[in-house]
């Protein structure tokens, strides 16, 4: 290893420990933070903590933007993000006539009593995205799925689905019913013996 591999080495070790520092504060303002859970607090763009709750064992990466509005976002045990990762629990309303977007009031984003603009983002364990995925309001991802990088999803997607594109799409479950019946007990007796 000649010196300059040395030094870049060496010039990432601030930006560890800096994250290593604070990301126990970040967990303490979370919904829920689990056990285990990776987390780069200064490396990424999060907002919303206290509507943020992350299972055990999951690894959200440096980079990551994680936007919780007035709906909470809700990771579970043992997701893995590749790099960049973006979820976002709200919208803009801009169908408000003499008003710039930006000036719009959450009240204003009620219609009928309910808040059509910001909606839960839901991530159920054991789900693996790809890097760059982007993760939009009122989606739910169910357990095991597989969502490819760079997909954009903007709709919920049931369990062991492999989903990919703009906007994503299923392209095909993981595993047959039968395998799915046999995974699901196969998980749930480690569980019991752990």
């Amino acid at each position: 290893m000649n010196i300059f591999h040395l030094l870049q080495k060496i010039s990432l070790v601030p930006s560890y420990l800096w994250d290593k520092m604070w990301a126990p504060v970040w967990k303490r303002c979370m919904k829920h933070c689990g056990k285990g859970v990776y987390i780069r607090p200064m490396s990424s763009d999060i907002k919303g903590l206290w509507n943020l709750s992350v299972g055990d064992g999951t690894s959200i990466p440096k980079g990551s933007i994680i936007y919780c509005t007035d709906a909470p976002c809700i990771i579970g045990k043992k997701v893995l993000f590749g790099p960049r990762p973006t979820i976002i629990t709200g919208d803009h309303r801009i169908d408000i006539l003499g008003k710039y977007i930006t000036d719009v009031t959450v009240e204003e984003k009620f219609v009928d009593g309910v808040n059509v603009y910001d909606q839960p983002v839901v991530i159920e364990d054991g789900v693996w995205c790809g890097a760059n995925v982007t993760i939009l309001k009122g989606v739910t991802i169910g357990r095991g799925s597989v969502v490819a990088a760079g997909a954009v999803v903007t709709k919920s997607f049931l369990p062991y689905s492999i989903i990919g594109g703009i906007p994503a799409k299923l392209i095909k479950m993981r595993f047959t019913e039968e395998e799915i019946k046999k995974n699901e007990n196969d998980l749930s007796l480690s569980a019991h013996s752990i």
